[in-house]
């Protein structure tokens, strides 16, 4: 059987997709706290109420704080041979920002439109 050669190459392609999330995600944290300190900013719009706007802020802040968390779950199941999840785990703070411009971009569309 070719097991050996199939498990040596899926370790291969997880540790080089870790190491590309871990330096990305390092490189882009102090940008991504700039920008959650920023969404403060969304209380600027004098229709925004309340409970939107702190949602709004609890999402941007949680994009830099999954980092810490992502590179532990990326790494801790790399060294348990579990590569199918590490490499899953390379996408929670992409996934989670895109949910959060979204988010942001929705509630824009619908404040323009009431």
């Amino acid at each position: 059987m070719n097991l050996p050669i199939v498990f040596e190459k899926d370790q291969k392609k997880t540790k080089r997709c870790a190491w590309i999330a871990t330096i990305i995600y390092l490189l882009l944290l102090p940008f991504l706290f700039m920008m959650a300190v920023a969404s403060i900013m969304v209380f600027d719009c004098p229709d925004m109420a309340v409970p939107i706007g702190l949602s709004i802020i609890f999402m941007y802040f949680c994009v830099p704080l999954s980092i810490p968390f992502t590179l532990y779950l990326i790494w801790s199941r790399y060294s348990r041979n579990d590569y199918k999840k590490s490499r899953q785990f390379c996408l929670i703070p992409l996934g989670l920002s895109i949910a959060t411009i979204a988010y942001d971009a929705l509630v824009d569309v619908i404040l323009v439109l009431f």
